[in-house]
């Protein structure tokens, strides 16, 4: 069976099903994990997939086993991104006396300019690839040196941890003052604050054609920041392939330098995610050049600051943007169906520091990580809750924290989120705020959880806007909120219309769900919303029917409506969430069109 899998998972992969593919492939391995090829074949599919280093491991292990030509195909993928590791596979190959698929000199020119020994520059490339701080800053604290100290700046200052940054890169300075990467280090580190007012201590970096692509990367973005796009083009087209496909977030501040334009990047000044960030004095100038470029959900992540501080409206953007900015300014003024809100760090009066830490960790570990500075940090604690699973949330500590004098938003949170965790089918309402309280917006979505489904909570859920706790916060609460909804079924409560086809009737339904029901329908079922009117494609579906709901089928064709209370439940709702429009009003119906197809189908 294992032969058999490891055949369909290669014919699968020469097809283009890249997932179909991984499926075969990880039965394979499953059963026989010591296998090279299955190793090799399941760690390559799953590294492209999702970037999982687990899967690099894997097909390293299998490659250096079955050598040849699958050690030709790890030295490619390795690439430019992971220089120490196939410097690490040359030397294998040269040991087993096998030809090198390619030259070394690019990779030794690298991790001459890191300093590092090889096998410490392998373990830094791991590292830096699953962006694992507590890792990183862990080996740095025990064996410093400038670049994993430079590595560590840029990830803060990625993470939008402006003031760790600094903290970090003036300890470098102090240990290693000269060094250029701790040059380059610092630079990017004051830039958040001082912005292309450095330019002319910029320049001498600027002469600099760094081999490293993370060293490039850092001088590519302080050439972009004070403007001298020529240079970061320059950088750009050195590597192969180009700076801007391992970045892509030089992507928009490099095309705009290829017309002409100066953009600086946006997290040179800006921390992503975060409403309550201090603006720069420069930050109004840098940001506006952005405006054309910015999705909606681009525009949450970056402009809330500005949004707050009354420096962007909906006539500042293009025209398709606006009702999103429209939505977000509801959300900055608590207009309903949102709630007054401020951050976490902002209701608990947590320090500028403790907020970045708090908002830059990216996994319990990295929350653990940053408590260790913080030890009694009640913000910190919060997060760590959020980044847990609500099945997990400790009742015994929660039940704690109630008794302590928090904001009235933060106490009904965290008891929202109790009394959800015991029952998530209880009847809730939102509380109702004494005057001037605010909501922390980390849970926004434990507040909409609870509100009726009107088009601008749908959208909410649908089109999420906000940092990444509050995307936790929706990803816990989402799924309660289906089975919510499809417990209360309110648009039962709805007449059904009296004309209309099958579009017309779904938007009686909470939009949220609709969606739910159509990636079911398309994975259980292999149909779109628009095969449901297609006699031909809806053939098979009514023959996977079973026999009472397909009876009741047939009587709302033939009988246009039947009282609810003539219908049997289960083959209700069955037939309910595949054709998602039924019922309103104690009657049982089908749209016209829908009426229709099934009538040829039948």
């Amino acid at each position: 069976m294992g032969d058999l899998d490891l055949r369909m998972a290669w014919n699968l992969l020469e097809e283009g099903d890249l997932l179909g593919a991984l499926e075969h492939a990880e039965r394979a391995y499953r059963r026989r994990p010591k296998d090279p090829e299955a190793r090799f074949l399941y760690g390559y599919l799953r590294f492209s997939s999702s970037g999982a280093y687990e899967g690099l491991r894997l097909m390293e292990l299998g490659a250096k086993a079955l050598g040849g030509e699958a050690c030709a195909e790890l030295w490619r993928v390795y690439g430019t991104e992971f220089p120490a590791h196939l410097l690490d596979l040359a030397r294998f190959l040269e040991g087993r006396g096998l030809p090198l698929p390619g030259d070394t000199a690019w990779a030794e020119a690298v991790l001459v300019e890191q300093g590092l020994p090889l096998d410490v520059a392998r373990e830094v490339e791991r590292w830096l690839h699953q962006e694992d701080i507590p890792s990183l800053e862990g080996f740095f604290r025990k064996r410093p040196s400038p670049y994993p100290g430079y590595l560590l700046v840029r990830l803060y200052l990625v993470r939008g941890a402006f003031l760790k940054a600094q903290g970090l890169a003036g300890e470098l300075g102090k240990a290693w003052g000269g060094d250029w990467r701790v040059e380059l280090a610092r630079l990017l580190a004051r830039f958040p604050q001082e912005g292309p007012g450095l330019v002319e201590e910029v320049r001498p970096l600027l002469a600099r054609r760094p081999k490293d692509p993370h060293l490039a990367e850092g001088v590519a973005l302080l050439a972009l920041g004070v403007g001298e796009g020529r240079v970061a083009l320059e950088l750009d087209r050195a590597f192969d392939p180009p700076l801007r496909d391992r970045f892509p977030r030089l992507e928009g501040p490099l095309e705009a330098a290829e017309e002409g334009r100066p953009l600086v990047p946006l997290e040179l000044f800006l921390p992503p995610g975060r409403v309550d960030a201090p603006l720069p004095p420069f930050a109004q100038e840098a940001f506006r050049p952005w405006l054309p470029r910015l999705g909606v959900e681009e525009l949450a992540s970056w402009g809330r600051p500005f949004l707050r501080a009354g420096l962007l409206s909906p006539e500042d953007v293009r025209q398709e943007m606006r009702e999103g900015v429209v939505r977000l300014r509801s959300l900055e003024e608590g207009r309903p169906p949102f709630v007054p809100s401020a951050s976490l760090g902002e209701l608990l009066g947590a320090s500028p520091e403790e907020r970045e830490a708090a908002v830059a960790a990216a996994s319990p570990e990295e929350v653990a990580h940053f408590r260790k500075a913080f030890p009694g940090s009640l913000l910190l604690e919060l997060y760590a809750l959020l980044h847990r699973p609500l099945r997990e949330w400790p009742e015994g500590r929660v039940r704690r924290l109630l008794r302590e004098e928090l904001p009235w938003g933060v106490r009904e949170a965290l008891r929202l989120r109790l009394e959800l965790k015991r029952d998530p089918l209880a009847p809730l309402s939102p509380p109702e705020p004494p005057s001037g309280a605010l909501w922390p917006e980390e849970f926004l979505f434990t507040w909409l959880l609870l509100a009726p489904p009107e088009e601008e909570v749908e959208e909410a859920f649908l089109a999420p806007l906000g940092s990444r706790a509050m995307l936790l916060d929706r990803f816990e609460v989402l799924p309660l909120r289906m089975r919510r909804l499809e417990v209360q079924r309110p648009w039962r409560e709805k007449p059904l219309p009296e004309g209309g086809g099958l579009k017309d009737w779904l938007r009686r339904l909470p939009h949220s769900l609709v969606a739910l029901w159509l990636v079911d329908l398309e994975v259980k079922e292999g149909l779109a919303l628009e095969d449901l009117l297609e006699p031909k494609a809806l053939v098979h579906l009514l023959e996977r029917l079973d026999p009472e709901a397909r009876s009741l089928l047939v009587r709302l064709v033939w009988g246009r409506r039947l009282p609810l209370s003539e219908v049997e439940g289960k083959a209700l709702d069955s037939l309910e969430r595949r054709f998602l429009a039924f019922v309103g009003a104690g009657e049982v119906g089908l749209p016209q069109d829908l009426r229709q197809a099934l009538s040829r189908a039948l």
